[in-house]
């Protein structure tokens, strides 16, 4: 996966675009987001009580397999689709509901759709349908990624003229399936 994604940022890049590649250790795929309130703002009991929470409920889920591709242009940068699209839903729904019981209704907002991952940030206007053609000739054009666990995570987004990027601190690792890890 991680070729795929360098070998279409190279291109791109090459080509003159104005993109700012996601470096990949930022790679992510949103499952989720706790919304209405900065993370700080998060008492340390409810973020124990979140991360129990999501280990009790995702301790029964079974890790998955993604492709990963094709890669499309849009006017915000570069997405990689992602398929099938189940098991991310599923994720997703036992995610979003556990967010909910612990940190209440309100908390889980964020407006999921089909998910993505996304390759590279776009930082000024280009032609999206001739990136897109090159896109297109990247082969191979899809590549398998295994997901084991899901993170919770504090992010910070930083805009600057010429650059984009998300990092965040890791607060907890969750399994997908029993956690062999605290054996």
């Amino acid at each position: 996966m991680i070729n795929l994604i360098a070998e279409a940022n190279k291109v791109l890049i090459d080509e003159g675009f104005p993109l700012c590649p996601v470096e990949p250790r930022w790679l992510h795929i949103n499952i989720d987001q706790i919304s209405g309130r900065p993370a700080d703002a998060v008492p340390q009991e409810e973020r124990q009580a979140l991360v129990d929470a999501l280990r009790q409920r995702l301790a029964t889920a079974e890790p998955l397999e993604v492709m990963v591709g094709s890669l499309l242009s849009y006017h915000t940068g570069v997405i990689a689709d992602l398929h099938p699209d189940e098991g991310l839903a599923s994720l997703h729904d036992v995610t979003r509901d556990t967010i909910r019981r612990v940190c209440g209704e309100e908390a889980a907002r964020y407006p999921w759709s089909v998910q993505h991952l996304s390759t590279a940030y776009a930082y000024d206007h280009a032609d999206s349908d001739e990136a897109q053609r090159r896109l297109r000739r990247i082969r191979p054009s899809h590549a398998p990624l295994h997901i084991s666990a899901i993170y919770l995570v504090d992010v910070t987004a930083t805009t600057a003229e010429r650059s984009k990027t998300m990092t965040w601190k890791e607060v907890a690792r969750i399994p997908l399936g029993p956690d062999d890890s605290v054996a």
